[in-house]
């Protein structure tokens, strides 16, 4: 009966390391799609990132300096993992926004706010200065709000890509902030 209870935990204790070890190999070779925000100064260091499927929006909003009027400018997943944009909206205009439609854009003006859509542009990284002082640049996804400040230097920049990643190595660098 010693015998039988022995084999029994040894044969229990072998299934449990190869459930951890199919496991582990499922996570290394399972890839997720993510959203990273990194530090190009600092050789790309991750300073966060968010799970993001293809055809989802985030949006960065901040304040224009001369006008100090709020800035909301949304982009999405595209199915090459490059980010394009899909709108702007501002409700004054200044110096360093768009004056009017361009380039193929559209206008519309609408509650006081005016919308720019319809741009036929993508980045394979977005390039986000973050403001000194005025602008107070904004992450926002998914019920997540990142004041981009707390990441990086103001006056800097950041760079937001979409990219696929191992779901272990998710997993070992999911909570950067």
């Amino acid at each position: 009966m010693i015998n039988y209870i022995r084999k029994y935990k040894i044969l229990f204790f072998l299934i449990g390391i190869m459930v951890v070890f199919v496991g582990c190999l499922y996570s290394s070779v399972k890839t997720v799609t993510v959203l990273q925000i990194l530090d190009p100064a600092k050789d790309d260091q991750l300073l966060y990132q968010e799970r993001i499927e293809p055809g989802n929006s985030f949006s960065i909003h901040w304040k224009h300096s001369v006008t100090k009027q709020p800035i909301i400018e949304t982009y999405y997943i595209q199915q090459e993992l490059t980010i394009g944009i899909r709108e702007m909206l501002f409700n004054e205009h200044g110096p360093n926004l768009p004056a009017g439609p361009e380039g193929g854009t559209k206008w519309e003006i609408k509650d006081g706010m005016f919308r720019v859509y319809n741009y036929n542009v993508s980045f394979k990284r977005l390039p986000v200065r973050i403001g000194r002082e005025v602008a107070d640049h904004t992450f926002y996804y998914d019920h997540h709000e990142v004041p981009l400040r707390e990441l990086a230097s103001p006056g800097g920049f950041v760079e937001i890509e979409a990219t696929n990643i191992s779901l272990l190595k998710y997993y070992m660098r999911r909570e950067v902030r």
